[in-house]
């Protein structure tokens, strides 16, 4: 996925977060006044992409349909995070909804995993240091996994 796609997905849940948003036209329309340049069809790819669902008319997250995880700092850390990616062979970045990044970071600090070194966190980005590139795939499965409990 490229950088600007990643960025329009965030903004798109950053959107439909703070507003409701009733249309694919209504959701372009919030995106073209931010600067976005999209088309319907973009839109609509991104809403699949985002498996948004639309409850009392306006377009939200999918509620959650198996168990939440059980530790609250995996519940943050399910909730919170929207991408994951490696950089490099010991680096990962997160991505989370806007001004929730050190919130995350700090529920990832708590657990302690054993494969994490440390953790930097921004506004909507977290750099997540591991030990090497096999932790770093255990890692990502374990995001991975909270994602599915809580989804």
């Amino acid at each position: 996925m490229s950088g600007d796609r990643r960025k329009r997905l965030l903004k798109i849940l950053e959107l439909i977060s703070t507003r409701p948003v009733r249309t694919q036209e209504e959701l372009a329309d919030a995106l073209s006044s931010e600067g976005w340049k999209v088309t319907q069809s973009s839109v609509s790819r991104d809403i699949t992409a985002l498996k948004l669902v639309k409850v009392d008319g306006a377009y939200h997250r999918p509620a959650r349909i198996a168990a939440e995880p059980e530790h609250p700092d995996e519940r943050r850390i399910a909730d919170g995070v929207l991408t994951a990616e490696s950089a490099g062979d010991a680096l990962l970045v997160l991505h989370t909804p806007a001004g929730e990044a050190n919130r995350v970071a700090v529920a990832i600090d708590r657990l302690a995993w054993p494969d994490v070194i440390g953790t930097i966190a921004g506004d909507d980005t977290i750099f997540l240091a591991v030990r090497h590139e096999t932790a770093q795939q255990r890692v990502l499965r374990q995001l991975r996994r909270l994602a599915e409990v809580s989804r």
